[in-house]
């Protein structure tokens, strides 16, 4: 006679266990999200293009060239600093506690150059705005508030990163007792 739950142990103990769940779902999450801002970024970068072609607007040309510069530029700084964080390094709960630690340093180091980035470019479409008050649009102003809305999420952004830090790094140093 066999005691099946003794084999059931056994067969229990000898099955690799799996990084947290939640983590690793977490890191799909980020995986998607950040498969969806190329997808994003290739859109705004086509109707951008497309949008300039169609209305010969020196306007809607200047817009074209700055979407595509801008995205060039972040997107290839936010590349840069994502450089080893791509994957985990194997299945281990320690490796994918890593992972999200490298991902939330890489991500407040770029949420922190996009915030300066958009800075300089309000401060020089403010003043660009300012230089023609005459030719002032409700266009103009509804892109200078948007502008500064957006500096006000990036700064809350980077607060809830900066916070996910530290929760990684309290997990790792748990999961290396």
């Amino acid at each position: 006679m066999t005691d099946l739950e003794l084999e059931n142990w056994r067969r229990e103990w000898r099955v690799k266990t799996e990084p947290v769940p939640d983590l690793k779902r977490k890191i799909h999450r980020q995986n998607l999200r950040m498969a969806a801002a190329v997808l994003t970024i290739s859109l705004c970068l086509t109707l951008s293009t497309v949008a300039a072609v169609r209305r010969h607007s020196s306007f809607m040309g200047g817009m074209a060239v700055g979407i595509g510069v801008t995205s060039l530029l972040v997107g290839g700084y936010a590349w840069w600093v994502r450089r080893g964080a791509w994957k985990p390094t194997a299945q281990t709960t320690l490796a994918y506690a890593e992972l999200s630690y490298k991902r939330a340093i890489a991500r407040v180091r770029t949420l922190r150059f996009a915030f300066y980035f958009l800075l300089t470019a309000t401060v020089l479409f403010t003043g660009y705005v300012a230089w023609n008050w005459k030719h002032f649009e409700g266009r103009s102003g509804a892109i200078v508030t948007f502008m500064v809305i957006e500096l006000f999420v990036f700064r809350y952004l980077g607060r809830r990163k900066k916070q996910e830090i530290e929760e990684m790094k309290k997990l790792i140093e748990e999961v290396r007792e």
